[in-house]
């Protein structure tokens, strides 16, 4: 698989977004985008997407809650690329494993079909969703995320020493007493390179394991 996972947007930029998806299917003949903003309540910003996007690539936004799976289908077949946004990662959750499209879309990126995702869309990417920042607003019962790593996520981690960053460590220290699974956080603006080689931190990554808290260097490649 090959993946980019961003703590936060806009962090890439709409011109980084832009060059990085151009990266991943320049290659491509009128490559699609499949946006999934699955963790969105109200707005979905596909607008804004298709434009950062114009001259990249076409961009078909894929809505569980409204879109029945023949559709959804149709999309991720023709798409050359996954792009997951932030919002609430319970809510994300809630619907792909209501509408039973989990397990089809980690073959589909274990398969090879690239990844972007931020936020929410991270934290989904890690074993299970446990360790995100959101408030169950709406009953979600099925935790299991998309697992393409061992790791859980945590993003938008606190980038100074103080009460929130203590509170934060707290918390995932919590979860790592009944769950025994190593957690990575990122400050926003960090990213995760996910390859079939491995994983590369870019910016301020930290990595919770058995009660140890330890920063990643930007060289660190951690073999999956």
């Amino acid at each position: 698989m090959q993946g980019y996972l961003f703590s936060s947007f806009p962090e890439p930029s709409p011109t980084v977004l832009a060059e990085l998806v151009h990266r991943l299917v320049g290659d491509r003949d009128d490559p699609l985008v499949a946006y999934l903003p699955a963790g969105n309540i109200q707005r979905h910003f596909v607008r804004e997407v298709k434009g950062f996007l114009r001259g990249v690539a076409e961009v078909s936004a894929i809505k569980p809650e409204v879109h029945p799976l023949r559709r959804i289908h149709s999309i991720l077949e023709r798409a050359a690329m996954l792009l997951i946004p932030g919002g609430n990662t319970y809510l994300m959750a809630h619907r792909l494993h209501q509408i039973g499209i989990v397990a089809e879309l980690r073959q589909r990126i274990l398969d090879g079909l690239p990844l972007v995702t931020f936020s929410a869309g991270t934290v989904f990417c890690g074993q299970d969703i446990l360790t995100t920042n959101d408030i169950n607003c709406c009953g979600c019962t099925q935790f299991d995320g998309l697992k393409l790593v061992p790791y859980n996520f945590n993003v938008h981690y606190p980038t100074l020493p103080g009460e929130a960053q203590q509170d934060r460590d707290e918390r995932l220290e919590e979860y790592q007493f009944f769950h025994d699974l190593p957690i990575l956080a990122l400050e926003d603006g960090a990213c995760i390179r996910v390859t079939e080689n491995g994983l590369q931190v870019h910016g301020e990554v930290w990595e919770f394991n058995h009660g140890l808290k330890d920063k990643r260097q930007e060289a660190d490649r951690k073999v999956l």
